[in-house]
C-alpha cells in the first residue's frame, strides 16, 4: 500500500513538474529578453545548488522525511499558483516565470534528496531494490505523459489554466504523501553536529567514488540533451521531431529497465550491475561517436536510458544498504555537490567547444567523460569497503 500511494502520488507531481517546466522556458524564450533571463536563471541556479546542497542533507537528517517532502511539493505548488496569477501581467510574467524556473531546481534538490532517504527509511531493506526500481518507472511515465500532453492536448492559449491546474495537482500530491504511514524515529544527537557528520563521509572514499560514477550517465545524458539539438539541426539538417523519437527510445528503455531491474538488484549484486551497465553506457557513446547517425542515435538512446537507470537503482539500492539511515541524508548531498560541479564544469566546457566549433561532433567529448566514470569505479574496486559507514563513526 506504502509503495502504491508513493508510486501514483509521485506521478501526479512528476506530471505537473514537466508540464510546467516545458511551458516556462518555452514562455520565457519567446518573451523579449526571456532567452537571456532564462540562460542567466539556470546557469545562477546551477552554482547556487552546489552550496545548497550540504543543506539540504543536514535537513534531511534532521526532520521527519516525510514532513520534508510535503512541504517540498506545497511550496512548488503554492509557487505555481501564484506565477499562474501573474502570467497575463506584462511586467510581473517574465519575473515570475523565471522565479519559478529557479525555485524548481531548488525544489528537485530537496524533493529527491528527501524522497530517496524516505524510500531507505520506510521499507525494509529487501524492498529497496523494487521501490528504486519502480520509482525509475514513474518517472519515465510521468515524462512520457507530459510530453504526449504537450504535444497532443496543450495548446499556447491554455497556458495559464494549464499552469494553475498542475499547482493544484502538486497540493494534490502533497495530500496522498502525508498519508503514507511510518514510524518517526528519534535522531541521535551526534547527527546534529555538521562537521562531525560530513568529516566522518569525507573518510569513506570508496562511497564517495561510487557516487560519482553512478552519476556519470546522469551528467552525460545532461550534455547530450544539449548536443542532440544542435548536431541534428546544424549537421544531419533533421526537424525537431528527431529529437523526440530520442526521448521516446530513452524513456521507453529506461521505464523498462527499472522494471527490470527492480526485481533482481540486491545488495550483493548491486556493484556487478553498475559495472556492466556503465561498461555498456560507455560503449554504446563509443558506437555514437564513431557513426552518429540518426537510426543509431535512436537505437543508441534505448540502451543509453536502460543503462542509466539501471545504475541508478542499483547505486540507490547499495547505498542504502551501507549508509546510515541517520546521516543518509547527508551522505546523498555530497553526492549531489561533486556531481554539481562535474555538471558545471564539462557543461561549461561543452558550451565554449559548441561556441567555437558548432558543426562537430561532439559525442566525443561525452564519451570520454563517460571514461573518467569506468576510471573512478575501478578506483572504488581499489578502496572497496564491505564495512558500513555507520553512526558510530560519527562521535559527538
Amino acid at each position: 500500500m506504502k509503495l502504491l500511494i508513493l508510486f501514483f502520488a509521485n506521478f501526479i507531481a512528476s506530471v505537473a513538474m514537466g508540464i510546467a517546466l516545458t511551458i516556462v522556458p518555452w514562455e520565457l524564450s519567446n518573451s523579449l529578453g526571456g532567452e537571456k533571463v532564462l540562460a542567466f536563471t539556470a546557469t545562477y541556479a546551477s552554482t547556487v545548488l552546489i552550496f545548497l546542497s550540504p543543506i539540504a542533507g543536514r535537513l534531511t537528517d534532521s526532520l521527519p522525511r516525510r514532513n520534508t517532502l510535503v512541504v517540498c511539493v506545497v511550496l512548488m505548488g503554492v509557487v505555481l499558483n501564484l506565477v499562474s496569477l501573474a502570467y497575463n501581467n506584462p511586467v510581473l510574467k517574465i519575473t515570475s516565470l523565471s522565479v519559478f524556473y529557479f525555485a524548481s531546481q531548488i525544489f528537485f534538490l530537496f524533493f529527491y534528496n528527501s524522497l530517496t532517504a524516505f524510500i531507505q527509511e520506510a521499507f525494509a531493506e529487501k524492498e529497496h531494490g523494487k521501490v528504486n526500481g519502480w520509482m525509475q518507472v514513474e518517472m519515465q511515465l510521468s515524462t512520457l505523459l507530459a510530453g504526449l500532453l504537450m504535444i497532443y492536448s496543450i495548446k499556447s492559449s491554455d497556458f495559464e489554466f494549464i499552469l494553475l491546474i498542475n499547482g493544484f495537482l502538486l497540493l494534490l500530491s502533497a495530500l496522498m504523501l502525508s498519508f503514507i504511514p511510518i514510524k518517526q524515529r528519534v535522531r541521535p544527537p551526534q547527527t546534529r553536529v555538521s562537521k562531525i557528520v560530513f568529516l566522518a563521509i569525507l573518510k569513506r572514499k570508496d562511497l564517495l567514488l561510487l557516487g560519482v560514477s553512478a552519476n556519470i550517465s546522469f551528467v552525460s545524458i545532461m550534455m547530450l540533451n544539449v548536443i542532440h539539438p544542435i548536431y541534428f539541426n546544424s549537421v544531419l539538417g533533421l526537424e525537431v521531431s528527431s529529437v523526440a523519437m530520442i526521448s521516446i527510445s530513452f524513456g521507453v528503455g529506461a521505464a523498462a529497465s527499472g522494471f527490470l531491474i527492480s526485481r533482481i538488484v540486491m545488495q550483493h549484486s548491486a556493484l556487478l550491475i553498475m559495472r556492466s551497465c556503465l561498461a555498456t553506457f560507455t560503449l554504446s557513446l563509443l558506437v555514437m561517436s564513431l557513426s552518429p547517425s540518426l537510426e543509431v542515435i535512436v537505437i543508441l538512446a534505448g540502451i543509453l536510458g536502460a543503462t542509466g537507470s539501471a545504475t541508478r537503482v542499483s547505486f540507490n539500492t547499495y547505498a542504502m544498504s551501507i549508509v546510515d539511515k541517520n546521516i543518509f541524508g547527508s551522505y546523498l548531498s555530497v553526492i549531489n555537490v561533486m556531481t554539481y560541479i562535474q555538471r558545471s564544469v564539462f557543461g561549461f566546457l561543452l558550451a565554449l567547444m559548441i561556441a567555437g566549433f558548432p558543426s562537430s561532433n561532439f559525442y566525443w567529448f561525452v564519451f570520454m567523460f563517460t571514461c573518467l566514470g569506468l576510471f573512478t569505479l575501478f578506483a572504488h574496486f581499489i578502496y572497496s569497503s564491505s564495512n558500513r559507514l555507520e553512526l558510530s563513526e560519527v562521535k559527538a
